[in-house]
Formats: C-alpha cells, structure tokens, sequence
C-alpha cells in the first residue's frame, strides 16, 4: 500500500479499537470511528467494508500485530470482513503467543524449601507486567466478549480461567488454614488479588485524577498487599 493510504489504515485501526473498546460492538458506530479518524464516513468505506471489518481491524491493533494491513485486498486497497469464526482463530492465537505467566507455573511445580515471599513477590510482579503489557486487548475484550460468543468463549477457556484456576491452585498450595477455615476460599483470594493487581496495572491510567505515585510505586504496593493476603496464613517455615 501507498504510503498515505497505509498511515490512514493505521488511524483507522486506532480509532476503531478506542471506539469498540469504549462503546462496545453493537453500540459502537462507524461514523464515530470516522470522526476519530480524522476522515469522513465516505472515505472510511474506501478502507473498510463494513462495521465488522473495523472489528476485526480493532483486534488486530489490540493484538499488536505490525501489519494492519495483511487482510487488505490488493486489487481494492478495501479491508474485507471475515467473520467472528476467523477473528476468534486470531484472538485464540494472540493468547496462545502472548498469554504466559512461567513464574507462577514454576511456583505451582516447586517443592521442597523455598522463599515463600520472594515467590509471591515473582508472581504478583509478573502478573502486573501482563495485565500492563496487554490491556489493550484486554479492554477490549472485557467490553465486547460477551456479546459476542465465538470470541467469549476463547477469551474465557484460553485465558481467564486458566489463570484463575492456576492463582487459586496457587493460594490453595501455599496458605495453611484449609478452604472454608473464618469463610476462606482460595478461589475468592486469588482474584482478589488478580483484581487489585488489574486496577494498579491497567485501570489507573483511566483514573481522571491524577495520582501521586508512579508505576514503581504501584507495582510495590500490590506486592505488599498481596503478599499480605496470599502469607498471612501461609505455611513459611518452608524457606
């Protein structure tokens, strides 16, 4: 693609996942992505065929795909839709590549003695670092999956419920008093310390007001809350 018609394609996908991403799939209208775009609903259709073209424009941006454009027709320069069917196969990817927590998969195999708190330190810090790194595909999906089942169900079954399965193993393997002790679930511990985490990492830059602390300060006290949560009854004789 030409230059200019390529930077306008990249508006266009930027525009598209803020719009999606704030209004959700039904609710979201081409002309509002236009306007974002800087262009007219006119010259959108010169690059998108229809809503769901911006859709799956949307995820691939969400995605951090470099080539916005790989889906363009080149006898066209027209971006085509291709159904939720390929969009959840791109989303299913985009997780298969980019949805990895090995701090805490090692910690779920450790055995024998161990630095328990080091250990959740590494876990919560690596969660911060992935709700950090992907919210935008993220914010997407927490707005638009459930209307959509194809992809609601590969954003449930490949991402969310593997990671809570794994954080409320987790809180189930290192915490002494057993489940149901003072109304205690591991499930409920652990999201929620994923969802602490998730507001530090992802939904503070949508705070309006300005917060006195940066990212270094945050990631430390989700450490330090968390750490809190997931020891406070854990074994740590351990070490």
């Amino acid at each position: 693609m030409r230059r200019k018609q390529l930077a306008r394609l990249n508006a266009i996908a930027t525009a598209a996942l803020e719009v999606f991403t704030r209004d959700g799939f039904a609710s979201a209208q081409v002309v509002d992505i236009a306007r974002k775009a800087g262009l007219s609903v006119g010259t959108l259709y010169l690059y998108a065929e229809s809503k769901q073209a911006l859709f799956e424009l949307a995820v691939r941006a969400a995605a951090l795909e470099t080539d916005v454009a790989r889906d363009v027709d080149p006898t066209t320069l027209l971006l085509r839709a291709r159904g939720m069917d390929a969009t959840g196969v791109l989303l299913n990817e985009a997780i298969r590549k980019r949805a990895h927590w090995p701090v805490l998969k090692a910690a779920l195999r450790a055995v024998g003695p161990r630095d328990v708190e080091a250990e959740v330190a590494g876990v919560v810090s690596e969660l911060f670092d992935l709700l950090s790194r992907e919210r935008p595909m993220i914010w997407l999906l927490d707005r638009c999956a459930w209307e959509l089942p194809r992809l609601r169900d590969v954003y449930v079954e490949r991402a969310r419920k593997p990671y809570f399965g794994d954080i409320a193993r987790y809180v189930r393997k290192r915490r002494r008093a057993p489940p149901g002790s003072r109304g205690e679930h591991p499930a409920a511990i652990g999201r929620a310390v994923v969802e602490m985490v998730a507001w530090m990492a992802m939904h503070r830059a949508r705070e309006p007001i300005v917060l006195p602390f940066d990212t270094a300060a945050a990631r430390y006290a989700c450490i330090a809350i968390a750490s809190g949560g997931l020891l406070g009854a854990c074994d740590t004789s351990r070490r």
